[in-house]
């Protein structure tokens, strides 16, 4: 039985929940890394970013499996394995490796967006391939630098059947949550706020009379889609992931919260759910992926028959 519920019927409620979730995140974003890969037309800066972050949402997705789905029908080792499968599995340490270049990612696209509306001319700010090649790695640079603490005091308890943190002092534990929530929330977060802020501002508000509407009217109409895109992708992280972060650092400070309560697990499927709706706000805001998807699906189809 695991630690975070003595009920079989929540037990079972939590399996079915989080097999549900991601299933929808791996088929989902699964298509997304195809259609951008298959076809050349949509291999531009900004899908190779949105590329990036389905990359990473998967990767919370498929290393969330372990710990919230098999570990209800496998007995987990102990000892040196344990520790070893803790680390690596059922600990979900990758998982939070991708949530950390998701976060990443999402403020490159902010910052994308920004420099597309109010320095449109400007080379040194525009995004590029040869760009891209520095930023997705140090997403993942910066995401395995931070989850470093995790991978060496996350070990497995056999008194709770539970991989947990064990760390030497109760500072450090609380220093690093934290870190956490500013590195992965508050500060991405606002970044997101503020930049968005101003780019629906000129986009939406601002008064356009000096601009010749012949030759603007096109670009910003692929602009207002995208940043309706991305926009709508950040604001559903911050909703999903800040609730997540609070919780898990207020373990560290009060006893009110702990890794067995229902707050907690509902906090991770909705963690696990914001990496499963990203594909679906594609499809729904942009046309282009709505094409590009339907004609997958009917060469799939076809190939078949």
């Amino acid at each position: 039985m695991s630690m975070y519920t003595d009920s079989d019927s929540a037990q079972i409620g939590i399996t079915i929940l989080f097999s549900i979730v991601i299933i929808a995140n791996l088929v989902g974003n699964m298509f997304v890394c195809l259609v951008i890969i298959l076809y050349q037309d949509m291999r531009t800066p900004m899908n190779i970013l949105l590329l990036n972050l389905a990359a990473a949402d998967m990767m919370v997705g498929l290393f969330l499996v372990p710990q919230f789905i098999l570990m209800q029908f496998f007995k987990h080792p102990d000892g040196m394995t344990g520790t070893i499968i803790c680390k690596t599995l059922t600990g979900s340490n990758i998982a939070w490796v991708g949530g950390g270049a998701s976060v990443f990612t999402l403020v490159v696209i902010a910052f994308d967006r920004y420099y597309a509306v109010f320095h449109p001319y400007g080379r040194k700010r525009k995004l590029t391939n040869e760009k891209l090649k520095i930023i997705i790695p140090a997403s993942w640079i910066f995401s395995v630098i931070l989850n470093i603490p995790l991978f060496l005091i996350i070990d497995f308890d056999k008194h709770v059947d539970f991989c947990m943190e064990h760390w030497s002092s109760q500072w450090l534990s609380k220093a690093y949550s934290i870190l956490w929530l500013f590195a992965a929330g508050i500060i991405p977060t606002m970044l997101m706020i503020v930049l968005y802020s101003r780019v629906v501002y000129s986009l939406w508000f601002k008064d356009e009379e000096n601009n010749p509407k012949n030759t603007r009217q096109a670009v910003m109409k692929v602009r207002k889609r995208v940043t309706k895109m991305v926009l709508t992708v950040s604001v559903i992280y911050g909703l999903c992931w800040m609730p997540h972060l609070t919780i898990y650092t207020l373990n560290y400070f009060s006893s009110s919260y702990n890794y067995g309560d229902v707050t907690y697990i509902t906090s991770i499927a909705v963690v696990a759910s914001n990496s499963s709706v990203n594909p679906f706000i594609y499809v729904f805001v942009n046309r282009k992926f709505r094409r590009k998807i339907k004609s997958l699906l009917c060469c799939v189809s076809y190939s078949r028959n």
